[in-house]
């Protein structure tokens, strides 16, 4: 006989006063719509009960409709978890009959904040034709951040199949169920102000400050070259002082173009913000050789420069606020350089920067557009 997890109004408040006991241990014998009442979340998902081809064990099953497209998604979540360093995760699964022609089926397991937001995929996998029969999942998985998530389990797969449905039974999650609502939540670290310089040997100093600084747990200092692809490359861990509080990083960084910063913020519910991105522009080696022909510019750039060799180079212009509005490449010849470049109406008048680039060596300067 299969225990359920079932939660009947006599038992609830003995369940959420003492979530240190209740674990996810759920057979689906008596349906969807009394775990739906206990904060279960299902999207797509049937009950099918004996003798249904879609049942595997004992009196009842979950599944899923087969898929009308490829983002057609089945979604089986828990109610919140208290989730540690890692979680054991077993459920039997099966296919009801044999995929045909170019027909897939798949599942995957997240873990998920109240608000939905996927926080971590924990696995993902194909199911193939063997899975007729029932098989058994049993993994313990490493989790990144410990919090308070729901366990979710989606189901889906390309067109085709037919009928084909996806059953789910015996779901196990050794987790404390909390229910409905986060427990102990504090409000999310406010960040009241962030900002940063470059001094002449590109050091670069970074300072930041916080509202409810008890809420925060850590800062990562977060470094990219094109504002895309983030590396971490600090971590400074959150004082233990109430209300406002500054902090202060360092970092001496190299390079020929520019280098961005954003702050990635965790709270002691492990929620994630982020900064605006700030943007330095490195102190070149080399001497600025571009000069600028005819400035104030009007409907075309024309600057000479110097090229140590023969190679194609990077030519970018910027406006004030370091956006990229203009860019080429352009094969230079050893020694003296002339480019003229047109500029269109996009244009507007005011101040701009164009560089050259040739992997090793930036030269810049300014221009003014009239």
């Amino acid at each position: 006989m299969k225990k359920t997890f079932t939660l009947y109004s006599l038992v609830t408040l003995s369940f959420f006063a003492n979530n240190t006991y209740a674990q996810i241990n759920e057979n689906f014998d008596n349906g969807l719509a009394p775990l739906e009442a206990n904060c279960w979340q299902f999207t797509n998902m049937m009950h099918a009960t004996t003798p249904s081809g879609y049942v595997i064990n004992g009196n009842g099953s979950a599944y899923s409709e087969p898929p009308v497209s490829s983002d057609s998604l089945r979604i089986m979540r828990t109610p919140l978890l208290d989730i540690g360093t890692s979680v054991d995760v077993s459920f039997i699964y099966r296919i009801s009959s044999n995929l045909n022609g170019q027909a897939t089926r798949f599942i995957k397991l997240d873990l998920v904040n109240s608000a939905g937001v996927i926080v971590q995929t924990l696995d993902s996998f194909s199911i193939i034709n063997s899975a007729t029969t029932a098989t058994v999942y049993n993994q313990t998985i490493a989790v990144n951040i410990p919090g308070q998530y729901r366990f979710s389990l989606t189901m889906g797969g390309n067109t085709g199949g037919g009928n084909v449905r996806t059953s789910i039974d015996d779901l196990s999650v050794n987790a404390p169920v909390i229910g409905c609502v986060e427990i102990n939540k504090l409000l999310p670290v406010h960040l009241i102000s962030f900002q940063g310089n470059m001094n002449k040997n590109n050091k670069v100093t970074l300072n930041w400050t916080v509202a409810d600084n008890e809420t925060a747990k850590s800062f990562e200092v977060e470094r990219s070259s094109n504002g895309r692809d983030f590396t971490t490359v600090g971590v400074v861990f959150a004082y233990e002082k109430m209300g406002t509080e500054s902090y202060t990083f360092y970092e001496t960084t190299s390079g020929t173009d520019k280098v961005m910063y954003r702050l990635k913020m965790i709270d002691k519910n492990r929620d994630v913000d982020y900064s605006r991105i700030l943007i330095f522009q490195l102190k070149s080696t080399t001497t600025n050789n571009i000069k600028i022909i005819g400035n104030p510019v009007n409907d075309k750039l024309t600057f000479s420069y110097t090229s140590p060799a023969t190679q194609m180079v990077d030519v970018k212009v910027y406006d004030m606020s370091g956006k990229i509005v203009l860019k080429n490449k352009v094969n230079s010849l050893e020694g003296s350089n002339v480019v003229s470049l047109p500029l269109s109406s996009t244009f507007i008048a005011g101040m701009y920067i164009v560089e050259v680039n040739n992997g090793t060596e930036l030269q810049s300067s300014k221009f003014i557009k009239q």
